[in-house]
C-alpha cells in the first residue's frame, strides 16, 4: 500500500551532505518525494513508497545525525502525491517568499531614496 510521510528535522542540518544522502536512501528504499533546506536551520522530506521502505528510509535518515546534531525529528503521515521520482529541491529562505508585487515595491523604494 502507497504511503506518504513528510519528515522535519531541525537543529544542525546544513553542510553535511544530508540532501546527496536521503538521495542515495531514496533510490536504495525506492522512494519518490523531496528534500530541500528551510530556513531557521530545518530540513524538510517527503518521502512516498511501499510502508517497509518508508521505515527503512526513515531509520536510515535517522542514522546521519548525531544526539547533539538536531533538536527535533518529526514524521507525519500525510496524502500520498504523485511524485515522479525523488529530487532535491531548492532551498526555501525568506527572499523567495517575497511575491512578484513586493519585489516591484522593493525596486521603486529603491530608486525614489535620495
Amino acid at each position: 500500500m502507497l504511503k506518504c510521510s513528510q519528515i522535519k528535522i531541525y537543529g544542525q542540518v546544513q553542510g553535511g551532505g544530508f540532501r546527496s544522502a536521503a538521495m542515495e536512501a531514496a533510490y536504495r528504499y525506492r522512494i519518490k518525494g523531496f528534500v530541500r533546506y528551510d530556513e531557521g536551520n530545518s530540513l524538510t522530506m517527503e518521502a512516498q513508497g511501499e510502508q517497509d521502505d518508508i521505515t527503512q528510509f526513515v531509520d536510515s535518515c535517522r542514522e546521519w545525525f548525531t544526539a547533539g546534531s538536531i533538536q527535533d525529528f518529526t514524521v507525519t503521515d500525510k496524502e500520498p502525491e504523485n511524485y515522479p521520482g525523488f529530487t532535491i529541491r531548492q532551498n526555501i529562505s525568506a527572499e523567495d517568499k517575497i511575491t512578484n508585487k513586493q519585489r516591484w515595491m522593493l525596486k521603486i523604494k529603491d530608486m525614489i531614496r535620495p
